[in-house]
């Protein structure tokens, strides 16, 4: 409420605000805010004949902040805020402001973010702040909405549609890009099922269709590249299909089976299941060698590397990242390297293709996940799901995770960007100019540039 009042009256108006409101409501002045009423004959006093009077809501609103980074400073009109209250399980501050004015979200090394305490950005009773890096690499372009629990993202191709399988829900939400920005499209689904538990994509840019394994219905789905029409689904056999990778020469395509502890091969052309090989252990990533004669497969249970002859088909060798505990997930070749994720000890670490010796091992942060090699082949990008929540992983834990952009040659860090609750999909745009990682938890999905 605003109007223009005489001084003769301000002293009435502001003690029948105060005493009919009880506290819950001010008197802003000039743009001075009167909250108690002692000030009322210091303000009068000071001020001019005719006044710009303005009645404004401050019922105190309490609401908890999780940041990055967390340790961030919050300001409401340049006055330092305390929390009352926070939770070390959750990461969240506590806080109980009046509603008015400005709050001011800073931290060393970060660009400043600022909102009217009217409109912060809270869901849930939460406010979800991140700050982006001052002089990053990587320039913030937008967030999108998704569906439950985005496994992970993959740009097709020609970069012109991103894919997104859930794990929550029964679907694959397609988003268009466009000029370094996302569209939503549509979302795919099954005839005549239900099913969540979407996890892994593989495009077949011969036969212009791609493949997304569903680990619930233990089956990959078959849709068009083009027309994104949906074309068949094929039983692995297995238990839990995974990844999905094919050959150089695309004569076959392999399936990583999670619980069955093998690895389904299918003829890419007529889609008949050839066989099943055992790997002795949990299989996640798999990448091939340039001939296609052998097939490195991460164990997930183990810092462990099955080596697998496709003549024979048997794992003839095994390489050891490391003693003790681990749990390799992804896996690339370049360059007679391979390059892997250790989810347990959460680093990326670079692998002799032939020897299985261990070049070089860096720690990178809490649960890894997804790694990908850029087009240039120079970076390698890591999404890291922060702590784990110590009830259920499955729950947001006490920090955001994050992407790391590593020197490919040496695995030194160049910049991390902060995500929100559990990075986990995670791709670069064949052009190499755009970044895209998905926030399990949150059903969002991040997209950046990269301008060299």
């Amino acid at each position: 409420m605003r109007f223009i009042l005489k001084k003769s009256i301000l002293a009435i108006l502001i003690l029948f605000v105060f005493i009919s409101c009880q506290g819950r409501a001010a008197v802003i002045v000039n743009n001075e805010i009167i909250e108690q009423v002692i000030e009322i004959e210091e303000v009068v006093e000071e001020i001019e004949e005719e006044l710009i009077v303005e009645i404004v809501d401050i019922t105190p609103v309490t609401f908890a902040i999780k940041s990055a980074p967390p340790d961030l400073r919050v300001f409401l009109n340049d006055e330092l805020l305390s929390p009352i209250s926070s939770s070390s399980a959750d990461g969240l501050r506590n806080y109980r402001i009046r509603q008015t004015g400005i709050m001011r979200f800073s931290a060393d090394g970060y660009k400043s973010l600022q909102f009217s305490a009217t409109e912060l950005p809270v869901r849930r009773n939460i406010a979800s702040i991140k700050l982006e890096n001052e002089n990053g690499i990587a320039q913030l372009k937008g967030e999108y909405r998704t569906g439950i629990q985005p496994k992970s993202a993959y740009f097709t191709p020609d970069g012109q549609r991103l894919i997104v399988p859930l794990l929550g829900q029964h679907g694959v939400d397609v988003f268009k890009q466009a000029n370094g920005l996302l569209t939503y499209e549509k979302r795919l689904t099954v005839p005549e099922s239900r099913s969540p538990a979407f996890v892994e994509v593989m495009f077949d840019e011969k036969r212009r269709e791609f493949w997304v394994s569903n680990m619930q219905e233990n089956r990959v789905h078959l849709y068009d590249l083009d027309t994104l029409e949906f074309k068949t689904s094929l039983n692995v056999g297995g238990i839990f299909p995974k990844v999905i990778v094919q050959s150089p020469d695309g004569s076959i395509t392999v399936v990583s089976n999670w619980v069955s502890m093998d690895i389904s091969v299918f003829d890419s052309e007529t889609k008949v299941l050839q066989r099943r090989i055992p790997v002795g252990g949990t299989p996640r990533g798999m990448a091939f060698s340039p001939d296609g004669s052998l097939l490195y497969t991460a164990i997930y249970d183990a810092p462990l590397i099955a080596v697998v002859d496709m003549t024979t088909n048997r794992v003839t060798k095994r390489y050891r990242l490391y003693d003790g505990w681990g749990a390799a997930r992804h896996i690339i070749y370049h360059n007679g390297h391979l390059y892997v994720s250790d989810m347990g000890r959460g680093t990326v670490n670079i692998v002799d293709a032939e020897t299985g010796a261990l070049l070089r091992s860096q720690r990178v942060g809490p649960n890894l996940n997804t790694i990908i090699l850029t087009p240039c082949k120079r970076y390698v990008f890591a999404s890291s799901r922060g702590t784990n929540n110590p009830v259920d992983y499955t729950l947001p834990g006490p920090d955001f995770g994050a992407v790391y952009m590593l020197n490919a040659e040496d695995l030194s860090l160049i910049e991390r960007i902060w995500g929100r609750n559990q990075p986990t999909g995670l791709d670069v745009s064949p052009d190499g100019k755009l970044l895209v990682f998905t926030d399990f938890l949150d059903e969002n999905l991040q997209l950046y540039w990269l301008p060299n």
